[in-house]
């Protein structure tokens, strides 16, 4: 498994730099995700300071990132942590921002995307939708090898905003690309990666999302992760109530290419 590695750490949150490929939680058995890592890494240093066997500690998850997705996150390590972050990100008070390397030269230098947004749990994808789609509900839905027809919107239809801007144009080979930073206002599943898809522009090293030819040039190219970042994470401390930021340096070789790191 690839390393995680943690940035900061007190009495009441720890976060980390999840990299690419690595659960949030949940993995399937044998693998190890972050919450069990990071469970497993508290109890091992109360024992080496010598404190008793408690069990594993409390460890809860307040912002999740896609196992193809790196970047930080940020952890509970108390119910109350829990409840305050959880609640920041209901009202929307945490700031999210990633890079994302599209395959393509997105015009201007700055946009807004605002779509309808479905999750199609059959094949575990988000889908977005033109307002007429939206609009006919009932026959939406997806038809089996088996002839069983299945609704998609099993969530119902959500609305899916982000902002964006342009950090860098360049090129791969002879193709255009272009780095974007990406501030999320929903917090939509798959969010960035179906909404830049559906713009045109999908990232780099994205199999599910990506169009032929963008998924043909990135085995060419040899890119194995999703090109998306979550490289900044900002929210109000639980205990303190201080602005506090979290930030990393991408792992990821293409970003870090075109961000000269």
């Amino acid at each position: 498994m690839r390393e995680i590695k943690y940035i900061y750490e007190d009495h009441h949150i720890i976060a980390c730099h999840k990299p690419a490929g690595v659960a949030t939680e949940g993995a399937r058995v044998g693998t190890m995700d972050v919450v069990s890592n990071v469970r497993n890494y508290l109890a091992r240093k109360h024992r080496e300071a010598g404190g008793k066997d408690r069990g594993l500690p409390y460890v809860a998850t307040v912002n999740r990132l896609d196992q193809p997705v790196e970047g930080v996150l940020v952890l509970a390590k108390t119910k109350a942590a829990a409840t305050s972050l959880s609640g920041q990100i209901k009202d929307k008070t945490t700031d999210k921002y990633y890079y994302a390397l599209c395959y393509g030269d997105i015009p201007g230098d700055e946009g807004h995307l605002q779509n309808n947004m479905a999750r199609d749990d059959h094949n575990l994808r988000a889908v977005v939708l033109s307002d007429k789609e939206a609009a006919s509900l009932e026959d939406y839905s997806v038809t089996l090898k088996s002839g069983e027809k299945i609704p998609i919107m099993t969530l119902g239809i959500k609305n899916a905003e982000l902002d964006y801007k342009v950090i860098a144009r360049s090129f791969i080979g002879e193709k255009p690309v272009t780095l974007l930073e990406v501030k999320l206002l929903t917090g939509r599943y798959h969010q960035i990666r179906a909404q830049l898809s559906y713009l045109g522009y999908p990232l780099l090293g994205d199999q599910k999302y990506g169009s032929d030819e963008s998924i043909a040039f990135s085995k060419e190219q040899n890119v194995k992760d999703v090109c998306l970042v979550c490289h900044k994470f900002v929210c109000d401390h639980p205990k303190t109530g201080k602005r506090t930021t979290f930030e990393i340096k991408p792992d990821n070789l293409q970003i870090r290419g075109i961000l000269k790191l």
